[in-house]
């Protein structure tokens, strides 16, 4: 990690996304309080504090607001873009110099019941449901449009064709037993995520 926060703080990475496995960990260890009463939310925003502190060299969490359309922002900072999600079991963080949307959806078992419901013939080709509603997922908390269940994905050549001119889309396979996905307006969405043990964001 050293290494790549030199690389990090030099400019050298846009988006960072990083996730932790917390099964088994106490939350009320938490090193950040949480700004929900949901599971996994103090969890999540310890995640934050460390991936600001990768990427920027934060010594400390910036205070958080909600905006209109109920997404968190940092109001000292708004060129400090981030987006959270947490599942059961884990936890995950985007930051960002533009606009960021991320996700993770555990593979609990219940989206083959959904998918014929909520996915076209072209993406029941193209994903599995987990990794769909992961992009659909991290689209919204990008853009704060449309609806989960009419957006439309399909792959061309390999590439994530998002419903949303200029968006760029990644899926990743990183986290265990979970889909994720990110979002963003500025290419290059990392290749892989980045693993911060869970004790790491315990005091």
């Amino acid at each position: 990690m050293k290494i790549r926060r030199n690389a990090l703080l030099r400019g050298a990475v846009d988006v960072l996304i990083l996730y932790s496995d917390t099964r088994g960990l106490d939350e009320g260890r938490a090193l950040c309080r949480g700004r929900s009463r949901a599971p996994g939310s103090a969890f999540a925003y310890s995640l934050l504090f460390r991936a600001l502190e990768l990427w920027q060299g934060a010594r400390e969490l910036p205070e958080a607001a909600i905006d209109a359309r109920g997404k968190p922002f940092f109001p000292e900072r708004p060129d400090w873009h981030f987006s959270l999600s947490h599942t059961r079991g884990f936890v995950l963080a985007a930051v960002s110099a533009s606009p960021v949307g991320a996700d993770v959806q555990l593979r609990d078992g219940r989206g083959e019941r959904l998918a014929e419901r909520l996915m076209s013939e072209r993406e029941r080709e193209d994903f599995d449901f987990y990794e769909l509603w992961s992009l659909r997922e991290s689209l919204y908390k990008l853009t704060g449009e449309g609806g989960l269940r009419d957006m439309r994905f399909e792959r061309r050549g390999g590439l994530i064709v998002p419903p949303k001119a200029g968006a760029f889309c990644r899926v990743y396979a990183d986290i265990p037993g979970c889909a994720a996905a990110a979002a963003s307006c500025a290419e290059p969405l990392p290749e892989r995520l980045i693993r911060v043990e869970g004790e790491k964001i315990c005091t």
